[in-house]
């Protein structure tokens, strides 16, 4: 049994942990922990944790083999550190850390330590995305010529006080939502050039892009125009476009596949040659806890290893740059 402690009592904590893990064999949830302890017991109470305490009070427990931390990106580095030094696995909320630097500091901590360390990409772990990247890669579309993804948040969700819009916390469209696709084009195609990025500034705090569009480059000269944004319509965004000489390809709901994701492939006349759904019973993060416990388990190579995060990353450091925004 792998027993876990979280580090935040923030809504993606019962979201993305607390809710899957009862459905995973193998893993429990042991432990809530905030900065405010008196959080942390109404949280644990409310769904039914054992126990609770401060951020300290979690590392400390010796029924906890890994620490999720559910916190904001500019404090991962810190608590990664303290919870590979406690002798606990880390598996940081996406994404790893505030830039490059500090993300490779969280891989290199763990790798001095002989322990894991994770980021939570837990859309890679879908069958859904898993169908999609063998399909990218089965030739069905021909020659690849161009790579569209626009991952954009309903206008309406990330308001004032959200945590997504404060830059001394590493906020920003690129940080919550262009890492998925930043991470998915890597997957798909190899390490992508970043071209150029235009942004569009939050007037209370210009260190955060509202919206950010950028050219990239991937390998063989693919160009790929990605789209991060927090101005979305009523509905939002999370699609995928890949054009070939043969076939064009369409995947909806690709961060969160369990939401109606569906995959369409148009042949260049107009027929349908392939179409699919993602099976909604199927959840990304019970997959995600499932993966994590076979690899803690064996030891084996992980698809969301900290090392392949730093990589995503530097990448988004690049986009910052271009747009003329300081990495967080």
């Amino acid at each position: 049994m792998i027993g876990i402690g979280i580090l935040g009592a923030g809504g993606i904590a019962e979201r993305a942990m607390v809710e899957p893990a009862h459905g995973v064999d193998g893993v429990e949830v042991v432990a809530i922990g905030a900065r405010d302890p008196e959080r942390a017991r109404t949280f644990a109470e409310r769904l039914d944790v054992p126990a609770w305490g401060d951020y300290d009070a979690v590392l400390s427990d010796s029924r906890i083999d890994l620490i999720y931390l559910a916190l904001p990106p500019i404090v991962h580095a810190e608590w990664a550190s303290r919870a590979l030094a406690a002798g606990k696995h880390v598996l940081c909320e996406k994404p790893l850390s505030a830039n490059g630097t500090t993300a490779a500091a969280i891989a290199d901590a763990a790798d001095a330590a002989g322990l894991r360390a994770f980021v939570g990409f837990h859309f890679r772990l879908h069958g859904f995305i898993r169908d999609l990247l063998e399909t990218i890669a089965s030739g069905i579309l021909g020659e690849v010529r161009l790579v569209e993804i626009d991952f954009s948040i309903p206008h309406f969700v990330v308001q004032p006080g959200n945590i997504r819009l404060d830059g001394d916390l590493a906020g920003g469209a690129v940080m919550d939502v262009g890492c998925y696709a930043v991470d998915l084009l890597r997957a798909a195609f190899g390490e992508p050039q970043v071209v150029s990025a235009v942004a569009q500034p939050y007037d209370a705090d210009p260190r955060i892009d509202l919206q950010t569009d950028a050219e990239l480059r991937l390998p063989g000269g693919i160009p790929a125009l990605l789209r991060a944004s927090f101005l979305g319509d009523d509905t939002g965004a999370m699609w995928v476009r890949v054009d070939g000489s043969e076939a064009s390809l369409l995947a909806t709901s690709v961060i969160v596949p369990q939401w109606g994701a569906t995959l369409t492939v148009t042949a260049t006349e107009g027929t349908v040659l392939r179409q699919s759904s993602a099976d909604p019973a199927e959840n990304s993060y019970a997959r995600q806890l499932e993966h994590l416990a076979v690899v803690l388990g064996d030891g084996s190579e992980s698809l969301i290893d900290a090392r392949r995060g730093v990589g995503t990353m530097r990448v988004v450091d690049a986009i910052y740059r271009a747009a003329g925004l300081e990495p967080r």
